[in-house]
């Protein structure tokens, strides 16, 4: 049953059309030709969309969604570097070890069997450019770079469901039963009654797979969401999740928890790889494990970047990846989505409800736990430290030496009748090395506030109850553990190309376990469900491709029409469910192209062999004769 559209009420509080059938084969479509960078169309945002977005990232109608703060410097990871080895030269493994000792390499962390040669490798901290550069100079490596950084692409009955026509495909066809549907993200909240028990699997060190971003557990709503009374609906609700922890809650991660997430993803029989993040430069690891995905058999989805740019961002600008624009519930342009003629088609991006956990803060100190709010603008990150009393945290004359690498205890307030915001104390933390803020009122009752800080802000900056201030005063230098759980399950509207793509993967899932071929014949393949999707899209914008829609806004609706005539019933090429003549016209269209354009069950083809033939015709023949389709 359709559920209803509405918000849930958390443990801790409240938190906040179809298409007419194809007429006929699909045309193939000429060769891409590449097309001038288009500016994106602006539209004027409502109220209700400035009121719907997720505050921690900073959407500015017209000026993209601001990114969360860079974790590693210079957008590199501190330990972490990728390399490959030649793999068709024959070498033993010690042969391969002393090349990385040599090279100043610490230690393997994880050997990638998707991509053959490739290997994450840890050196010492500060020392990766001169591992990567002595690596680059070895004998039988093919190339090293260092791990870079990526971040999630953030931005409830989601409008988005209709608007595809996914809820038009479940009464004839079914809701993508059984379907693997991995999400690569900050997680999930494990507990979520409106979400599927899902296999999980963290590769952020030191994190579970639990979800206190928020972020992994809206998108994989998007997908799957389960048709029950409550809450949300997914695109396709009873596929098969799979979640895999690539970004920290913080929300940044690195190409290296990707590429394991991906390996992990492909071992455990996922499908359709979701990817709501992204990241700067084309890095050759991560193509080639995108690349060998798609081989396996595996669709990957992913965010174009919500930078109002035209600039590509990966792992969306790789071809083996489909990339994914965003669009309003008016089918409108969003004014923070990228653009470019590597997109591939546009999907909800504005404004969609979907899941998300209700995430707590705690702070326990002498084995008592006291409860803390964090200030807008704030990372999400569980830390542990000794906390050491910096007064009113005014200037840098207020922080003692002792506080650098640890939590810095500020009062609210000032010493004088001059005000210090809570920017200027985070800043003057930061500044002294501490690695966290506790900011204790100086009245009663609970603190809040913001940064006003358009990124997010590189320490965790927390307000605390003034008589646990006091407590903490009294036990100057007592270590503090500072950190998340949830303490329930809600609903929230974020906007964002994070948001389109799942709607993308979800539709993908939707047709791989709707459509299964029987009788010994293939499964429809990765490039076979693009291109459907692509050839099926709406087209908007400029006639044909363009660089902000791509195909157009995708309709699963009429990609399962289209899918219902070569794999469920072969010859209902116009979906009325009878085999007549006026099949018989558009079977004649698509026989005629002889090799089908997308692959198997394009086209004329039937049998799935990627061509149109008399094989294909005695198929035609003998559903013509039945008239009806089962």
């Amino acid at each position: 049953m359709q559920k209803y559209r509405t918000r849930a009420l958390a443990i801790a509080g409240f938190v906040g059309v179809a298409g007419s059938a194809l007429a006929g084969p699909v045309t193939p479509p000429a060769t891409p030709v590449a097309t001038p960078a288009a500016t994106p169309t602006a539209t004027a945002p409502s109220a209700i969309l400035l009121s719907s977005v997720e505050s921690v990232n900073g959407f500015v109608a017209g000026s993209g969604i601001a990114p969360v703060r860079a974790e590693f410097p210079n957008g590199q990871h501190p330990t972490r570097v990728m390399v490959r080895f030649d793999p068709l030269v024959d070498r033993d493994a010690g042969a391969e070890a002393d090349t990385l000792s040599r090279s100043g390499v610490r230690r393997t962390i994880e050997r990638i069997d998707l991509v053959p040669g490739l290997l994450i490798v840890e050196a010492d901290e500060g020392n990766v450019d001169a591992v990567v550069a002595k690596l680059q100079q070895q004998p039988g490596v093919l190339y090293a770079t260092p791990d870079r950084e990526m971040h999630a692409e953030a931005q409830s009955m989601p409008y988005g469901i209709s608007m595809i026509g996914a809820d038009q495909v479940w009464p004839s066809w079914g809701n993508g039963n059984g379907v693997r549907v991995c999400v690569l993200d900050t997680g999930v909240d494990t507990a979520h009654p409106d979400l599927p028990v899902a296999l999980t699997s963290s590769f952020v060190p030191g994190e579970t797979v639990e979800d206190y971003n928020r972020h992994g557990t809206h998108c994989s709503g998007t997908i799957l969401a389960l048709d029950n009374t409550e809450g949300v609906v997914g695109v396709a609700p009873t596929a098969q999740l799979l979640i895999g922890k690539a970004l920290a809650n913080s929300g940044s991660g690195s190409w290296s928890y990707l590429i394991s997430g991906i390996n992990w993803a492909v071992a455990n029989g996922a499908r359709v790889i979701s990817m709501s993040l992204s990241g700067s430069g084309a890095d050759p690891s991560l193509q080639a494990a995108c690349d060998a995905a798609l081989a396996n058999g595996v669709l990957l989805v992913a965010a174009a970047g919500n930078q109002a740019s035209g600039v590509t961002r990966y792992p969306a600008g790789f071809s083996s990846v489909m990339a994914i624009s965003a669009v309003d519930s008016g089918s409108n342009f969003a004014s923070f989505s990228n653009f470019g003629s590597h997109v591939s088609v546009a999907a909800p991006g504005v404004s969609v409800d979907s899941s998300v956990p209700v995430v707590s803060w705690s702070a326990r100190w002498l084995a008592t736990e006291h409860a803390v709010n964090p200030i807008t603008g704030t990372v999400i990150r569980a830390i542990t430290a000794p906390a050491i009393y910096c007064g009113f945290g005014e200037n840098a004359a207020a922080f003692p030496p002792s506080v650098s690498g640890k939590i810095a205890h500020i009062r609210r307030g000032s010493p004088d009748a001059n005000s210090v915001s809570f920017n200027t104390k985070a800043n003057n933390a930061l500044a002294a090395g501490a690695i966290g803020v506790i900011l204790s009122n100086n009245v009663a009752g609970a603190l809040n506030g913001t940064l006003n800080v358009a990124n997010t802000f590189a320490i965790p900056v927390v307000g605390a109850l003034q008589s646990d201030g006091d407590n903490l005063l009294a036990n100057n230098g007592a270590t503090v553990d500072l950190y998340q759980f949830n303490t329930g399950h809600g609903y929230a509207s974020f906007n964002g190309t994070s948001m389109s793509t799942p709607h993308v993967a979800g539709a993908a899932g939707l047709l791989l376990g709707c459509f299964v071929p029987g009788g010994g014949k293939p499964a429809v393949p990765p490039a076979t469900t693009r291109w459907v999707l692509e050839q099926t899209a709406t087209d908007k914008g400029t006639p044909g491709k363009d660089d902000n829609f791509g195909w157009g806004i995708i309709n699963v609706r009429k990609a399962a029409e289209y899918l219902h005539g070569r794999v469920r019933c072969p010859g209902d090429l116009v979906y009325d469910n009878v085999v007549d003549d006026t099949d018989f016209v558009a079977f004649v269209n698509a026989y005629d192209t002889l090799i089908s354009p997308g692959g198997p069950y394009t086209g004329g083809d039937f049998d799935g062999n990627a061509q149109a033939d008399d094989a294909d015709f005695v198929i035609f023949a003998s559903s013509y004769n039945s008239l009806l389709c089962p």
